[in-house]
């Protein structure tokens, strides 16, 4: 039997994880926008669709699945750096409250 202060205790917890998450998802956006990465991007798919010309005007998923390989691959070593360290201590801090182990 799990008593109510328990399934208070997990819903905290459960919320505090949320919103590590979210905060290292706006990190990686500031992140990527300081970097300039960004804007690579933009440019990136800018010359792709003048490439084809009037040919060919590619769909959005046709230009995703173009970009995406190099778009990752733009990505600053220190921005990983940075995104790997964050979700570390995410993780730790769920294997410390035994947070996997129920719920």
């Amino acid at each position: 039997n799990i008593m109510p202060q328990d399934y208070d205790s997990k819903v905290s917890l459960h919320l505090d994880i949320n919103h590590g998450l979210d905060r290292v998802t706006e990190l990686v956006q500031t992140r990527l926008i300081e970097s300039g990465w960004r804007d690579q991007v933009k440019l990136a798919c800018r010359k792709a669709i003048l490439e084809n010309g009037d040919k060919h005007i590619p769909t959005v998923d046709e230009l995703i699945a173009q970009i995406t390989p190099k778009a990752r691959s733009m990505v600053p070593d220190a921005v990983k750096r940075e995104l790997l360290h964050e979700l570390e201590l995410i993780l730790v801090n769920i294997d410390k409250a035994g947070y996997s182990k129920s719920f």
